[in-house]
């Protein structure tokens, strides 16, 4: 007997060739300018972020997707915590602002659409960055426990009309130059982030 799949989103944003990508990321660009362990009050960046973080913002570790704390107080490139640091973080951890929602499903509405570039939420799902926006390993074996030179992360080819593809990413783009952009579509169902504390 045939089933129906049924899932419910938060919402869904359409891509074409005129807005080519969805960014859900929280990206700031900056990184941990020296090493502190797990408790540390105060954070120090390479850079200044008092119009990027604001207070009660959650930052985290980007490689890993875990959190570091919420935002007490911001000054210049000092970041201060309610309650600590959660983990220990070495220098040149890139960090970002916990995002309220994530892409989970792409579907390609548009013939041949071609998936330029896909960023997962932690290094538990597919794409063509880390999540920290590093290169992938040339295989699998990093990122999924597999064994070396079993196959490679992810193709980044054209995907074909009624193509759909499930995960956690956080940064989505498609191509939108070239003879067949015209009809390169795609659309993302996004979830809201999990609460945490």
């Amino acid at each position: 007997m045939a089933t129906n799949k049924t899932s419910i989103y938060d919402g869904s944003v359409f891509i074409n060739n005129t807005v080519d990508h969805l960014d859900l990321s929280g990206w700031i660009n900056r990184k941990v300018k020296t090493t502190v362990g797990a408790g540390t009050k105060t954070l120090v960046l390479n850079a200044d972020v008092s119009s990027l973080v604001s207070v009660g913002d959650k930052l985290m570790k980007s490689l890993t997707n875990e959190l570091i704390g919420t935002v007490e107080s911001v000054s210049a490139s000092n970041v201060s915590f309610h309650q600590g640091t959660k983990i220990h973080l070495v220098e040149d951890d890139y960090v970002h602002i916990y995002p309220k929602f994530e892409i989970v499903r792409i579907d390609f509405i548009g013939n041949e659409t071609y998936l330029l570039k896909l960023t997962p939420s932690d290094r538990r799902f597919v794409g063509q960055d880390l999540p920290d926006l590093g290169t992938w390993a040339s295989n699998t074996v990093n990122d999924f426990g597999t064994v070396s030179a079993d196959g490679t992360s992810m193709f980044d080819g054209a995907q074909l009309i009624g193509t759909s593809i499930e995960g956690r990413w956080k940064y989505v783009m498609i191509d939108c130059t070239g003879a067949p952009a015209t009809t390169e579509a795609a659309i993302c169902y996004l979830r809201a982030t999990p609460t945490i504390m």
